[in-house]
């Protein structure tokens, strides 16, 4: 297959309906295309590839082997060497639709050299098809930190890899060698099928690593990535670089692996944690925000409704400027609680910086908050007695009100584009000719002082969460880097548990007023829109 010095030979099928790597290759070859087909292994894709798609298809295997049993399915296929090989002379005069490196540059000394030479046998518009094993995949980094680093006779571990690539690393390879990737697909594997398996299963660094190190690792969008899958063109050629793993790696096997992980190592049963995402605070504000969340936390803790508290403080303004404010300010709280300072990664988005919080945290409930919400002292008694009471509920939404005492509507219907222009840019003489339209969005109808199960959305400045249904989740969706992940959680948490609205949880929301958008939070406004609707369906009125 390569350059190294095994006679072990790959023999794999091809389904070409099957989501594995070959087959995702596979399908992206026209019929009737040119391909050389590098580290043909056994003539498996070649095959197919000739058979299937009518290609006419060259290649190389160092494998001699695998060589003979190959041969019959290419017009030319060299026994020889990927690391020394001359390809420009081997196939002279040829210039291919598409070229293939199935799992081959991991076996290779020196990829470049090998990949430098391709762009030189592409075709106008060709395109290089490879695949790569994912070193960052989290069986295999939390295998390393439990201290253990096994080769295997196939996998992501093979005993013949000699390179090891993460998304980064590998597009930094490409680039230096003249090519560039503009599309990336990947597969995943869960860690209950990979060859990690027994560790996760039986114990191992399962049980040993912390569960917030274990819940860091599957929280990142290349977890469970087991190959990336990627199409390259010459640097040269026009066209968009593709930069990040696509939003759908985090996959719903990953969700269900980290609720299996809730599941295996259980947060204490009357912990909370609370999470709380800041940029430039008004420090006064934040200050009666803590005061208000420590008289809460007590009065919980009296009521013996609660045994711990954790707060997680996010800093997401820029550079570390705020970092040592925020402190003082956190340690003159004294808070019943365990207090972490999360700072320095710069402005990662709302919801990312939420989901940093919510994967250190470790409490079977999980309130997200504002720092501009001031809870009455028994905000917390009330949500966590309804939340023991009804095991069926994912998430309580408060009453609240505004500083002026005016009551606001943090629950809503499924909005339209309509009621969104109206409710955030039109001047009020305007919103007040559809004040009827505007009070039905914002369920005023629906609204009073009893429970109202299923409102569709919650606002994002207090959700009291049961920890269980956001594991399902993965947490915010880190896409929405400001406006709509709320919307879009709610959404979501509504498919696995249920939202309520519990009028005995009450709080005050300072930043409930609506303000005018500059110019780049109206961007931001329209393409978290944009993705919301997308994502989730189109009403215009």
């Amino acid at each position: 297959m390569s350059g190294v010095s095994t006679a072990h030979v790959y023999h794999r099928t091809l389904d070409p309906n099957s989501q594995d790597s070959l087959a995702r290759l596979a399908r992206q070859i026209r019929p009737g295309s040119r391909v050389l087909d590098l580290g043909a292994g056994p003539g498996v894709l070649g095959r197919y590839l000739a058979e299937a798609l009518d290609c006419a298809v060259d290649g190389v295997e160092y494998n001699p082997v695998a060589v003979a049993e190959a041969a019959s399915w290419y017009r030319q296929l060299e026994c020889a060497d990927l690391e020394s090989i001359a390809l420009t002379e081997r196939f002279a005069g040829q210039r291919y639709d598409f070229i293939l490196c199935a799992d081959i540059l991991e076996h290779l000394r020196q990829p470049g050299a090998l990949l430098a030479q391709l762009p030189d046998l592409l075709a106008p518009n060709g395109r290089v098809l490879l695949s790569v094993p994912n070193a960052a995949y989290a069986g295999l980094i939390a295998e390393l930190l439990g201290g253990d680093f096994r080769y295997r006779p196939e996998g992501l571990l093979d005993e013949t890899h000699l390179r090891f690539f993460t998304h980064d690393s590998l597009r930094r390879l490409l680039e230096a060698h003249g090519l560039r990737a503009i599309a990336l697909e990947t597969t995943i594997m869960d860690l209950n099928r990979s060859e990690f398996a027994d560790q996760w299963i039986d114990g191992g660094w399962a049980e040993t690593l912390p569960v917030e190190v274990i819940r860091a690792l599957l929280d990142r969008p290349e977890a469970l990535v087991y190959q990336f899958i990627v199409t390259a063109v010459p640097a040269n050629d026009a066209g968009e670089t593709v930069v990040s793993v696509p939003a759908e790696a985090t996959s719903a096997a990953q969700a269900a692996l980290t609720a299996r992980l809730a599941a295996r190592m259980p947060a204490v049963t009357t912990m909370l944690t609370v999470a709380i995402v800041t940029h430039a605070p008004d420090l006064s504000v934040l200050t009666a925000m803590l005061e208000s969340l420590g008289r809460a936390l007590r009065h919980a803790s009296e009521r013996k409704l609660l045994d711990r508290a954790q707060l997680i403080l996010v800093d997401n303004g820029p550079g570390s400027g705020w970092r040592e404010s925020l402190r003082q300010l956190l340690d003159a709280a004294d808070l019943p609680a365990t207090v972490e300072l999360l700072s320095g990664q710069g402005n990662v988005g709302y919801g990312a910086a939420h989901n940093l919080a919510f994967h250190q945290g470790i409490g079977e409930f999980h309130l997200i908050l504002n720092p501009d919400v001031l809870l009455e002292e028994d905000a917390l008694s009330e949500g966590l007695t309804f939340l023991a009471a009804h095991p069926e509920v994912g998430l309580v939404a408060p009453a609240a009100w505004d500083g002026d005492g005016r009551r606001q509507y943090l629950c809503k219907r499924y909005p339209t584009v309509l009621d969104l222009a109206l409710r955030g840019f039109a001047p009020a003489w305007l919103r007040r000719g559809f004040r009827n339209r505007l009070d039905r969005y914002e369920l005023r109808d629906r609204i009073d002082d009893t429970v109202l199960w299923d409102p569709p959305i919650a606002s994002g400045c207090f959700m009291l969460c049961r920890r269980a249904a956001l594991d399902q989740l993965g947490g915010f969706r880190p896409e929405y880097f400001l406006y709509f992940e709320d919307f879009d959680l709610s959404l979501r948490l509504a498919a696995v548990a249920r939202l309520v609205y519990v009028p005995a949880v009450r709080v005050v929301h300072l930043g409930g007023h609506a303000a005018r958008k500059g110019v780049r939070h109206v961007g931001l406004f329209l393409r978290a829109a944009a993705m919301f609707f997308n994502r989730h369906g189109w009403r215009w009125w």
